[in-house]
Order: C-alpha cells, then sequence, then structure tokens
C-alpha cells in the first residue's frame, strides 16, 4: 500500500438500504452479485508489507521472519502476496542486472511459504520511477521480468506473478495495457501457464478493470483490485496522505452520533469537505461511509465478472488504526464477507505498521482483526 492516495478525487456511490442493526456484524447482500472462477490455491491470504518493498530491508521497520509464515498458515491462510521493489536493487543500464544478493532472499521467502504450505503472490512493488517516466523505464521494467521469468520458471504452480503494483503518475490506461501485455509474453516464453495477475491504471482502482485489455485466448491472466473505499473512513490522519485526509474519529458505518468536524484542510476542498456533510447528515441507506458505500464497489467488480467472464483477486484491502477498533473490525469483516460472497480470493494488507494485523514481533495477531479476517 504506502501508497500516495492523496491522488484520488472520486466520491463513493451509494445505494441500496440497510437497516443499522449492529455495527459489529453487517451482512453481506447477496442480491444480483456475479461469481469470479475458483481461484485454486488462494482464498484468504495477507501481504506481508513494507519488508522486501520498501527501498531496503528493515527501512521501514519490518524484516521478513519465519514468523511471518509460521503465524499466516497457524491462522488457516492459504497464501501470502510478497511485495518486492525489484526496482531498488536492479542495474540502471541494459541488461538491468538484479542483485544476485537480493534475489537470494527473494528465493528465501519463497521457500518459506512453501515450507509452510502456502502459496505465494510475487508482486512487483513500488516501481516509482516508471510511474514518472513511463518511456525511460520501459525496457527495464520488461528487462527485470525477463530475469524473473527465466528464474522462477521451475517454481510450481503455487507461485503466482503480480506484473506491477498499483500502476498509477504519468501512466495511463493505455500505457498500462502496453507494457502489460508486453511483460506477459515474455513471462509466457518460459512460463506458458503460471497464473498472472494484472492491476488496472490508477492504483488498482475497481473503477478501471473495465480498462484492461488483455489477450482473450489465456485464462491465466487475473485481473487484480484493490478496496481501500471510503477512503477518508480507511485512511483517516495517515502520516503518508495528503492534509485534507487528516480527520480522524470517523466510525464506520455513518452517520457519526454527533457531527464530527473535518480539518480545515478537508473543509478546503470540494469533495472531501462534500463528503463530511454527507457523512454526518445522511441516513446509513444513503451514507458515504457504510455498507451500502462499499457494496457499490463490488458492484462494478460484479459488472467487470459478468462481462467478462474472467476470475478476479483483491490484492489488498484494511483499515488503518486510527479508527477505533469497532469500526475496523465491522468494516474488514464486510469487505472480506462481500468478497467471499463472489468466490474472489483476497489478500489483507498488513504492512508491519498502521494496518497490521499479525503482530509478528510478540507473535500474536490483532485478535479483533483476526475475528473479522477468519471468523
Amino acid at each position: 500500500m504506502r501508497a500516495l492516495w492523496h491522488t484520488l478525487s472520486w466520491i463513493p456511490l451509494v445505494s441500496g438500504c440497510i437497516p443499522r442493526g449492529s455495527a459489529r456484524d453487517i451482512a453481506p447482500n447477496p442480491a444480483g452479485v456475479a461469481q469470479s472462477a475458483p481461484f485454486e490455491g488462494f482464498r484468504r491470504g495477507i501481504n506481508l508489507g513494507n519488508a522486501l518493498d520498501a527501498p531496503n530491508e528493515g527501512a521501514w521497520g519490518v524484516t521478513l521472519d519465519e514468523r511471518h509464515f509460521e503465524m499466516a498458515a497457524a491462522a488457516g491462510l492459504d497464501h501470502v502476496r510478497l511485495p518486492v521493489r525489484f526496482s531498488a536493487h536492479a542495474q540502471a543500464s541494459a541488461p538491468f542486472t538484479v542483485d544476485a544478493a537480493f534475489l537470494e532472499r527473494v528465493d528465501w521467502a519463497l521457500d518459506r511459504a512453501a515450507a509452510r504450505g502456502l502459496s505465494v503472490i510475487l508482486d512487483f512493488h513500488h516501481y516509482e520511477e516508471l510511474m514518472k517516466e513511463p518511456a525511460a523505464h520501459t525496457s527495464r521494467f520488461l528487462g527485470i521480468w525477463t530475469q524473473l521469468a527465466e528464474r522462477y520458471a521451475s517454481r510450481p504452480p503455487s507461485v503466482v506473478f503480480e506484473l506491477l503494483n498499483e500502476p498509477n503518475g504519468n501512466l495511463n490506461a493505455n500505457i498500462v495495457n502496453e507494457i502489460s501485455n508486453k511483460a506477459i509474453a515474455i513471462i509466457r516464453a518460459k512460463n506458458p501457464t503460471r497464473r498472472i495477475i494484472v492491476d488496472g491504471y490508477f492504483w488498482a482502482s475497481a473503477d478501471w478493470l473495465d480498462e484492461l485489455t488483455l489477450p482473450k485466448d489465456d485464462p491465466n491472466l487475473i485481473p487484480t483490485f484493490h478496496m481501500y473505499q471510503p477512503i477518508l473512513f480507511t485512511h483517516q490522519g495517515a502520516p503518508w496522505m495528503a492534509p485534507e485526509y487528516g480527520t480522524t474519529g470517523i466510525v464506520f458505518p455513518g452517520p457519526p452520533a454527533a457531527p464530527l468536524t473535518p480539518v480545515e484542510a478537508a473543509q478546503r476542498v470540494g469533495w472531501v469537505n462534500d463528503w463530511f456533510s454527507r457523512y454526518n447528515t445522511q441516513p446509513l441507506s444513503q451514507n458515504p461511509n457504510g455498507p451500502a458505500g462499499v457494496r457499490a464497489e463490488f458492484e462494478k467488480v460484479d459488472r467487470y465478472i459478468q462481462a467478462t467472464g474472467r476470475r478476479v483477486y483483491m490484492g489488498e484491502f484494511g483499515c488503518i488504526d486510527n479508527a477505533d477498533q469497532q469500526s475496523r473490525a465491522t468494516y474488514v469483516r464486510l469487505v472480506r464477507r462481500e468478497a467471499e460472497l463472489r468466490g474472489i480470493a483476497w489478500a489483507y494488507w498488513d504492512d508491519g505498521g498502521t494496518m497490521k494485523a499479525m503482530d509478528v514481533k510478540t507473535g500474536n495477531w490483532v485478535t479483533y482483526l483476526q475475528d473479522a479476517l477468519l471468523r
């Protein structure tokens, strides 16, 4: 995750009418949902974020440990998503050789997952230079994938590739399709049937799924989306966000018991100020921070599945710990259940910091998040 989500400016749609009931357990809505095809070996997972995707492992306070894999497996998860910043460890000029010691560290993580019976998504994360200067970095991106495709060609099908996490910035839908299809062709030369996860433009938003253009004769290509809507709730007060995200005390679902005054920076941004006005005043059936808003995001995924017949994957979701425990648990449980209702495999974003569900240092799960994810 750790993304500059302040570039987002849409307002989540809302629809439907749901009785308030218990804030701890909002039932998923089965009406009209689409079914994603089975994703063998992948049902429930967790991200091992802020470790190998940091500029250097440990720079963001997380170092991969045997306990990451032990705890994930013991909890009943079947896979991990492994974000890796390969671009920070590759030469700048052709053939863009990736550092051998770093690749051995990736190998270690894949081996530890396999030893615990966990499938793995090997995710190319945080290629920020490519987002800023696509033309200057496309050859390097493809050169790195050429090496990865060859190195891991002998790995079992339980290892899945993810091309490029959360495309954004100066990329656009056309450029993402172009470089993704080139990378797919490179991978297919050595890995003809390996499953490949493909992110759409604009932070893997569900809004952009239908902009993906993929080879129709390849059933092992899996589009993905990330679910952090409503973003003002899930990222409230996040230090990496823009100032208009600085309001805390937002509860899920809305409306709050008493109106919440957003920070001054939020009041100066039109869509944010409007969101808070509706959050404070609208009933649950219309509130932008409630189950109707969550389901509106999944309805976009429903339409994509119905239109294409492709399986999809929810590679990230979560909520910052600035939110109260009950709100976090309610949100996480609802998102998880809406995904499972559709047969969509998922991985919770556990960054080892503000969204963590596994506390590897103590060996304990955050209990209320474990319950929300697995019970």
